[in-house]
């Protein structure tokens, strides 16, 4: 599994101004940390390219804006992943839509998008997991050694030899063994916590 954190300032910051009126901004960063990169990878599963995929990050979290407020969902049953990802398929019907002009292929696209079929929500289930593990990372990573973070992420993570990583950082075979160990335990308890947040998120209130 590699670690490929989403980080477009770019988008986010545009994300952000968009949602800004809308209720608390350090909230909806917050949101944004934990679903673009989930968003973005589905969007590009679908053969969308980086910036129209961009642009799908963005339509989500424009309706989100609207919709969240008003959103009821169960928190046990984690319902917010199946609502979100509806979402997505949504706004990537209407990318693929504004892109494709042959009427016939357009029609095929579109019912792809929306069909969800096993290997999609397969694939989903992987990238949901995926974009908690890299805000768990994220999350971790200023709490810990730097050196100590890019040697877990690299051996651990990355799966890089732990030889060519030991002779990288300087580390005897304890040493690795020893960080991975603790940031191992680290990450598990953030990863639960990630994902959490994720199937039942905290909605942006009104700014006082």
């Amino acid at each position: 599994m590699t670690y490929r954190h989403f980080n477009n300032d770019s988008t986010r910051s545009s994300v952000i101004r968009a949602v800004a009126d809308t209720g608390n901004e350090a909230a909806w960063q917050r949101l944004f940390d934990l679903y673009a990169g989930f968003i973005f990878s589905i969007a590009r599963s679908k053969g969308l390219k980086a910036e129209d995929a961009d642009d799908v990050v963005q339509s989500v979290f424009a309706d989100l804006a609207r919709k969240l407020p008003d959103f009821e969902y169960d928190r046990a049953k984690g319902r917010f992943r199946s609502y979100l990802i509806q979402l997505v398929r949504w706004r990537i019907a209407d990318k693929l839509n504004a892109i494709k002009s042959d009427a016939e292929l357009k029609k095929k696209t579109l019912e792809a998008a929306k069909d969800m079929s096993a290997a999609d929500r397969s694939f989903a289930e992987r990238e949901w997991q995926q974009a908690a593990l890299e805000e768990a990372l994220r999350r971790i990573k200023p709490e810990v050694r730097p050196e100590h973070y890019a040697a877990f992420v690299a051996s651990t993570v990355e799966g890089q030899d732990a030889g060519i990583v030991m002779r990288l950082f300087n580390f005897s075979r304890d040493n690795l063994y020893q960080i991975r160990k603790r940031l191992t335990e680290r990450l598990r308890e953030k990863v639960a916590q990630v994902i959490a947040e994720m199937d039942a998120p905290d909605v942006p209130g009104p700014r006082p």
